[in-house]
């Protein structure tokens, strides 16, 4: 690997540090890699169990300091706020929506992630 590569690597993963995360269904889940596959296969890093959710239905990659969502040609669309989408930077507070499942982004590092965690607790 090229120093230059590893120097990259070394600053994703100290935004991914940032404890950006999900929310589905009252539970958290952090986005702590790179490449977060979204789905109803077993084999995903978050396995939504609803029959209308492809199978291998969306990918939220870690680019540039931001987390990007994509839809992976689902059956039924990805949609953030309402609006069906192919690609999606994420914002706190966004809403996910795949088939009847909502997902609400969570960057902890934003204002709002800050006053959630106080609210809540360290999730």
């Amino acid at each position: 690997m090229v120093s230059g590569e590893l120097m990259e690597l070394e600053q994703e993963d100290q935004g991914l540090q940032q404890h950006a995360y999900l929310i589905i269904n009252q539970q958290v889940y952090p986005l702590d890699r790179i490449v977060t596959n979204l789905g109803r296969r077993r084999e995903n890093d978050i396995v939504i169990k609803e029959p209308e959710v492809s199978r291998q239905h969306a990918q939220i990659r870690y680019e540039n300091g931001r987390f990007v969502l994509y839809d992976n040609d689902s059956t039924g669309g990805t949609f953030v706020n309402g609006q069906q989408v192919d690609r999606s930077i994420l914002y706190t507070g966004d809403v996910i929506r795949m088939a009847d499942v909502l997902i609400t982004f969570v960057d902890g590092g934003s204002d709002f992630g800050e006053q959630l965690k106080k609210e809540t607790g360290d999730l």
